[in-house]
This record gives structure tokens, sequence and C-alpha cells, in this order.
């Protein structure tokens, strides 16, 4: 060209730099036509990328650079060239400015994937790309300048759409920010890993649930699809090795697409530990790897084989199973959410038949599925870093795996209806790794929420074919046996009996009496008559235990008597029953006396239960409860019922239960009563309730007319004796201090005959020193207050004889009085030779067989008055009459010689004679006697 004459090669160069410098650059076909050896395609386009302005909108040298490539200067701009910015430079100074260039070289010093571009246009273009955005952050221009480019090099397109449409749809589309975006070198110095967390980890819980989806479909899908760039397989190649599972009999090592994938599923599972709501949205809105937005660039999925693509479609379901595995949100929408993860899951296998079984509970389906692999599973496997495991016999995608997890998450919705949510992990670690009695406590936990949960409007004969469905899922219904039902159910560990039998329970505590009747005594079942009749004993006892109040009529106690009251007419022969309805009777009679045990603990009807002696709280009654033991048949009853329920008596030094059949054990506890009742009255100084006791209910049949309900010869009597003993060795405070001479004799004579009767009830020689010296001591003491008796009466006749030395008074004659003393002198001799006779003949020997015939014959007069006053009449001699005439009026005669007139009778005779004779004395008037 003439326009281009006189110009050299560095004029050229120096002409090029110039046109790029000012944005002019559609006469640089024409000029490396006119020079090719100085302007080759490489060193123009390097030009291009040194001194154009990065802001330059591509349009304007698009079709320059194509040109350039080429080797096209035919469609260049034919315009006016202007050469004159070099016209006038010498060939020296040229040659010296072209030395001072430095242009940039067409590989990008931050992209090393230069070795997988085609040719020069490909190391420009992304060159270019990164200077753009490094100098302006325009990106759409980066667009713009590859659109035109893209269809004829692979390259670009991978480049394009793996790196430049995640950028794009991150910065301008999805989350558009004016302060903070993404650059090239940032996303590209990542590595797979760290690039899917930062891409997904942009949807927020405040953001609409759709995000993940897109950021799935947009972000991930599209850089995924450069996962095979040469950079990002150095970047990534740490990673790949550690995070790489092969599925079992895979020998060969996945491609880059399947282990970037994996790290999706990773995030995915991880995600929904604090967002199941967006993991199920994605799920369910997502079809997987396969399912991506390339924008349009590219009509195909990638570059995935039909392999890779069932691969990575696999894999992609295992993550949906690890995500139900993982979810410990035991709500109800949560629920639902796994629900809709396996659904997806089982349509992108194809397994439709398996997804129906978590829609409903009110169909209970028999589950069939082959459980050997299964059963294989260990507990890591239910580790979160072990559910992506392709090794993972539980969340590797199969027919079985899903089958179980759909029974599993129905199990669910059914613990979630009976009040008892737990997670899915803890379900399947139930049914395969917990043996039977960690599958019948859980069971038990079920039935108890069940109870508690339960309202007024509760179908309780679904509720038993919920919990029956649990057990073995349908597949005992089926006809499998019961060595067939290996991992059915949630409690296949535990027999169908013991399962029915809880079942009973939870109707019990749930007050469903008359269905418990009619499904567990009236019908068959699979429960025994005397199973259930241990269930519900164990019913009545818990609660029984579980009670605060010994009264039936309420709480606990009203619970466990409804309970017996419904199944004892059904089964009448129950000798549990029986002995439960006299321990509630029993309970039910202690409820209404005060009784603190032990610290202050009140007490409550199971400490009847675990105590090892019921029969000593009796003695805390009479303890604790003022003139308890007046209420005598009431606390017999109470003994006699506890004997009943099963309580042995025990002896007092006795260690363990006395080896008696029921009438003897009655006996002995009424005897060990009547013990404590007596000994408690004594406590009160009630001597008088406790002789009375002794005398008509422990006197021995040979002794009255009538035989006591607890004189049983038969049975060893080591208590009464000891009650009697007690009480005939009592000391009352009040009579001993008593100045009554006469109630002190009385009380006296009692004790002696209460003695008399311990000498007849002991059972062996050995108390009888005790008691005959006992015994001794009381007749040394009635013999003192005979004496003393004897010497106040002699005081009382010698004051009425003084009775003349009253003024006014009539006393005898001096001959009279000389008589009457020598009298006196004479009753006192005799009186003291009968007491040195007597004395004579207790310190005689006396064998033990007069004392105690002696004793008998006493009580014998003591217990039958009337027969003793008859005898006594009979024998006893005339009454004296040798008394002195002066002492007439103030003591008269007796057919008895034992009775005597009251003293305060002989005081009021002596006034009142004292008085008369006094007023006669003073009128002069004679007495009548005179």
């Amino acid at each position: 060209m003439a326009v281009f004459a006189g110009l050299s090669g560095a004029h050229a160069i120096l002409l090029a730099t110039h046109w790029c410098a000012t944005a002019n650059v559609s006469h640089l076909p024409q000029l490396q036509a006119r020079f090719p050896a100085c302007l080759p395609s490489e060193r123009l386009l390097r030009i291009i990328l040194t001194f154009l302005p990065e802001s330059t909108e591509p349009q304007y040298y698009t079709s320059v650079v194509q040109d350039i490539v080429d080797g096209n200067s035919n469609h260049s701009d034919t315009g006016e060239i202007d050469v004159s910015p070099v016209k006038d430079l010498t060939e020296a100074v040229a040659r010296k400015r072209v030395r001072k260039l430095r242009l940039l070289s067409l590989k990008c010093p931050d992209d090393e994937d230069s070795q997988d571009l085609e040719g020069l246009l490909d190391q420009f273009l992304i060159h270019r790309a990164h200077r753009i955005d490094g100098e302006t952050s325009l990106q759409p221009l980066i667009l713009e300048l590859l659109l035109p480019f893209y269809e004829r090099s692979p390259s670009v397109r991978t480049w394009l759409i793996s790196t430049l449409l995640p950028l794009l749809r991150l910065n301008y589309e999805y989350y558009p920010s004016p302060d903070e975006t993404f650059s090239l070198d940032t996303l590209e110095s990542m590595d797979d890993h760290t690039t899917i967390n930062v891409l997904l980890s942009m949807t927020g819980a405040e953001r609409n649930m759709m995000d993940l989806v897109n950021n799935l479909r947009g972000l991930v899908g599209s850089w995924m699809y450069g996962s095979n760039r040469s950079k990002r397989r150095r970047l990534s190649q740490a990673t790949q090795q550690n995070s790489i599972s092969l599925p079992p009999g895979e020998t060969q090592p996945r491609t880059r697409n399947c282990a970037g994938w994996h790290y999706v599923n990773e995030w995915l599972v991880s995600r929904s530990l604090v967002d199941l709501e967006s993991v199920v949205s994605a799920f369910s809105n997502w079809g997987g790897p396969e399912d991506v937005d390339l924008g349009g660039y590219d009509n195909g999925n990638g570059q995935l084989e039909s392999d890779e693509v069932a691969d990575l479609r696999t894999r992609y379901a295992q993550s949906g199973l690890a995500v139900i595995y993982a979810n410990a949100n035991i709500s109800g929408p949560s629920l639902e959410g796994s629900s809709e993860v396996l659904a997806r899951v089982s349509r992108l296998l194809d397994h439709e038949d398996a997804s129906y079984i978590t829609s409903d509970t009110s169909a209970l389906p028999s589950i069939k599925f082959d459980a050997s692999h299964i059963s294989a599973s260990s507990r890591v496997s239910l580790l979160q870093n072990a559910l992506l495991l392709a090794s993972n016999p539980l969340t590797y995608p199969s027919a079985s795996s899903i089958s179980f997890l759909s029974a599993i998450l129905l199990s669910l919705r059914i613990l979630n209806e009976l009040g008892y949510p737990i997670p899915c992990r803890t379900a399947a670690n139930l049914c395969l790794h917990s043996h039977e009695d960690m599958q019948l406590v859980e069971l038990r936990n079920v039935m108890v929420s069940a109870v508690r949960q339960a309202q007024s409007g509760r179908d309780w004969r679904k509720t038993r074919q919920q919990v029956l469905w649990l057990r073995d899922w349908g597949a005992g219904q089926s006809g499998q046996t019961e060595g067939d039902l290996n991992c059915h159910g949630l409690f296949w560990r535990v027999p169908l009996d013991v399962v029915e039998a809880e079942v009973l329970k939870a109707f019990l505590d749930a007050k469903e009496y008359d269905l418990a009747v009619e499904l567990y005594v009236k019908s068959s079942s699979t429960v025994n008559l005397s199973q259930a009749e241990e269930a519900v004993k164990e019913a009545i006892f818990s609660a029984y235990d579980n009670a605060s109040n010994g009264n039936r009529t309420r709480g606990g106690m009203k619970k466990a008597h409804e309970i017996l009251q419904a199944f004892k007419p059904h089964i009448p022969d129950s000798t549990s029953f029986k002995q439960i309805q006299a321990l509630i009777s029993a309970t039910h009679a202690l409820s209404f006396y005060s009784l603190t045990l032990q610290h202050g603990v009140p007490f409550q009807p199971v400490s009847i239960r675990v105590h090892p002696d019921p029969l000593s709280l009796i003695e805390k009654v009479l303890d604790q409860n003022p003139k308890a033991y007046t209420k005598l048949d009431d606390l017999l009853s109470i003994g006699r019922n506890l004997v009943a329920a099963g309580f042995a008596p025990h002896l007092p030094d006795d260690e363990g239960t006395l080896p008696l059949d029921s009438e003897d054990a009655v006996v002995t506890a009424e005897r060990r009563i009547m013990s404590l009742a007596i000994s408690s009255a004594l406590s009160d100084d009630d001597f008088g309730t406790a002789y009375s006791y002794i005398l008509t209910r422990l006197t021995p049949p040979s002794l009255i007319s009538t035989s006591s309900p607890l004189t049983n010869p038969a049975v060893k009597d080591d208590i009464s004796w000891r009650a009697v003993y007690n009480a005939g060795r009592y000391r009352s405070q009040t009579a001993s201090t008593s100045p009554n001479l006469q109630a002190q004799i009385t009380r006296l004579s009692q004790r002696m005959e209460l003695l008399s009767l311990a000498l007849v009830l002991v059972p062996s020689p050995d108390p009888l020193p005790e008691i005959l010296g006992a015994w001794r001591r009381c007749d040394e003491e009635m013999t003192g207050l005979r004496t003393r008796e004897s010497e106040e009466e002699e005081i009382w006749d010698t004051k009425g004889d003084r009775l003349s030395m009253v003024p006014g008074g009539f006393g005898p004659t001096d001959s009279e009085q000389d008589a009457f003393e020598t009298q006196q002198h004479h009753a006192r001799r005799a009186r003291a030779q009968q007491q040195q006779s007597r004395l004579n003949l207790e310190e005689a020997p006396m064998g033990l067989f007069e004392v105690a015939r002696g004793a008998a014959l006493a009580l014998h007069k003591n217990a039958f008055p009337l027969r003793g006053a008859a005898e006594t009449n009979a024998d006893a001699d005339p009454p004296s009459d040798s008394l002195h005439h002066s002492a007439s009026h103030v003591r008269g005669s007796s057919d008895d010689a034992d009775e005597r007139v009251r003293k305060r009778d002989v005081v009021s005779n002596m006034v009142t004679g004292g008085l008369a004779s006094g007023i006669g004395w003073v009128l002069g008037a004679q007495p009548v006697n005179r």
C-alpha cells in the first residue's frame, strides 16, 4: 500500500502500538499484511493485549482479532489510514523506541491451564478476560469478548461455562451487590471443595428456598463443567485422595466429575443439620448432577459418560438417604421433609413400590425385604462421617435399604402419634443393634408416653394395632415365623406375649378397664390368663407404689382399687388378687392414723411393701397416736389383713419369718398386736385398759368359760406371757402415791393376779424364777399394805374411844375402860401370832408346782368373784361381838369379817355422835342408853 511507503518495520510496530493505545485497531490487518515479518499474529495480539484499553467495547476489536488470527485482511476497514504519528521518526529513533516496548505474554501468568488452550487465540482471549476483570471489573465485557469465539474453541467454551458463567450469575443475577463482587482470579484460585462451599453457602436462611436449587443448577452445575481442567486437578489433588470412596465392586478411581459432586453431596448432608427445609426443597426440585443449567452454551450434559451419569445419580440418591439418617429433628414437619426426600430418591432409582410406605399411618402394610445386608451393618454405619461411604449398607441405594428406611419413617410417624418422638438414627440403632432388654425398655417408654399423651378420644384398639405393627412391621401377619423376623420391626427381639402384656398395662394405666377385660380376659389372645393376671398385678402394684396417700378413694390407691375390682370378678380364684385386696384394706385403715417414719418421712403405701416387718408399723401407730390402743379391733383387723396379704409375722427377737400356716400366722400376729396395745396402754399409765385386755383376750380357755380367738394351743405362744408379765410388774406412779390405801391394795392384787397368769402362760421353765421373784415382791408389798390397813383401823378405833373427852360427851367408866384395853391387848397379841405363823409358812420351802397351783386358785377366785364370794361366805367364821359398846355408833357389825365400813362413814358417824352428846350435856338431858 502507498500509504505505508517509507515506513520500516520499526515504524510499523510503533504505529500498531499507537493505534491500540488510541483504540483505533481497525487498520491492524492491513498493517499486518504490509509488514508480515515484523507483525506476526502473535506479536500483534500481544500489542493489542498490552496497549488496547481494557474498557474498550469488544465489538470494536473482536472482528479485528479474528482477521488477525485467520490472516484475512480483505474485510477490514478501508477508510483513511493516518501514519503521521510515526512518519517523521528516524529509523534510529524508531528502533530505539521499539526496544523499549514491553509486551505482555499471551499466556496469563495466573492461568496454568495454557497447555489446555488450542492456540494463540485461546490464550489471548483468556488473558484479555483476566485483564478486563482486573482493570475494570466489567465482567459482561468478557462475555462479549468470548461470544464470537466459544463455538470454534472447546477450551474457550469450557472456560466460559465453568468460570465466567458462574461468576456472572453470582455477581449480576443471583446475588448482585455494588460493594462486593467475586473476581476471576479469586474464583480460579480455589479448588473444587472450597468453591462448592462458597457457591452453595451463599444461600441464607432468610432467602428463598429456591436459592439453593438455583445455586446447585446454575452455579455448581456450570462450575463442575470445567472440573477436568488441569489447574483444578492440581488444586484438588490432595482433597480428592482423601474424600473419594468406591461403591461395592469398583476398583478403578473415579473421574474428576464424580469427585467434585461428592463434595456437593457432603455439603447437602452437612447443611441438612442446620437448614433441613432448604435441603428438602433442593432434593424435591433438583434432579441431581444431570440437572444443570449451562446457559445454552452446551446442549449436552457436560463431559459425562453414561456410566458416570448412573454413578452420580446413585451417589446423589445415597446423599438423600444420608440426609434422612442425619436428621436429628423430631418434629412433624421434619418427618414430612424426610418422607419427601425418600420419595424423591425412590423415583430417581425407579423404586416406586417402596415410597408409598411412608405416606400414611392409617394403613399398616406388611413390609418385606432382604435383611441380610441390613443386619450386617455396625454402629459405625450410623455415624455422620460414614453415611456417604459406598460400603454403607444402610445408605447405599438398594431395594432393601429403601424399604428399611421407609419402615423406619413410618415407625417414626406412629411414635409421634403415641407421644414418643425419636430421631431416625435412634430408631435404626434400636432395631439393628439393641438387645431384648433395651428394646423392652424402649417399648415401656413408648407405652408410658402413650398413656401420658392420651386424649379422651384416643382409639386404644388402633393404638394396640400400631404397637403390634411396630414390633414386626406386619411381617408376622404375612405368615413369617419368629425366626424370620430378623431386623423386621423396632421391637422384633421382644416376644409377642411380652408386648401384649405391656399393652395391657398401658390399658390399665389409661383406665380402659372394660377394653382390657374384653381383649385379654374374655377373648383368646396371645396372652394366657396367668400372664394377664401377672400383668394386672404389676399394674396394681405400680399404682399402689406411686400412691402418696393410703386412702383407697384418692390417687394411686383409688386406681389400684379400681383395677382390682375390674378384674377380680373375672378371676375369682386368684390368690394374688385376694392378697392385694387384703393389702389395700390394711393400707386404707392405716391412712386414718397419723404415721411418720424415720427422718420425718410421711407414711406412703409403698412403705408397707418395702418394710421387712410391716406389723411393726402398728407399733409406730400406737406410739404416734394417743389413745390408739383403745381401737384394738381396728388394729387387729389391720394385722389380719397384713398377714392375709402375705406378710408373715416376726417374733420380737427373730431374724426371719415364722414358718406357720395362715391360721397360725394370724394368731401370732394378733398376739403381737395385743402385746403392743397392752404396752401402749401401760406407757400411757392406763393399767385398767391393759388389765381388761388381758382378762378378756389373753386368758387361756382352761381358766375361763369361753375360748378367746387369740388362743390357739397348737401355736407356741412366746408373746402373750411377756405382755402379761410386763403388766404384772408394772408400777403405776399415780396408784402407788394414792392416799387411798384400799385402791393400792386392789391394784396390787390385780398385779399379783397377772403374775399368776404369766406363770400359767409361760411356755418354758426358764422365766419362772423371774416371775416368782416379782410375785414375791408384790406379796411382800401386799403384807405391808395389810399391816398399814390394820394400824389405821386401830387408830380410827382409838379416836372413836376418845370421843368422851369432847365437852358434853358421855364416856365409859373406869372399869369399862380397863376391860376394853385388856381386850385390845389380847387382840394385838393374836394378830402378832397369826402374822408370825404366816411368815414362818412363807419362809418354808415351797415347790414351783405348789406356787403355780396356788396362783391358779387365786386367779380362779379373782376371775369369778361371785363364785369366790359364795365360797368365802360359806367358810367364813362368825363375826366377833366383843367390841366395846361405846364404839357401836361408829362401827357396825358385819356378816363378813373382810368387809369394813367406809372411813368417811366412820368419820361422819363420829362427828354426828359427838355433836349429839355435846348438845345433850348443855340441855342437861341424859343419854338413852343410860
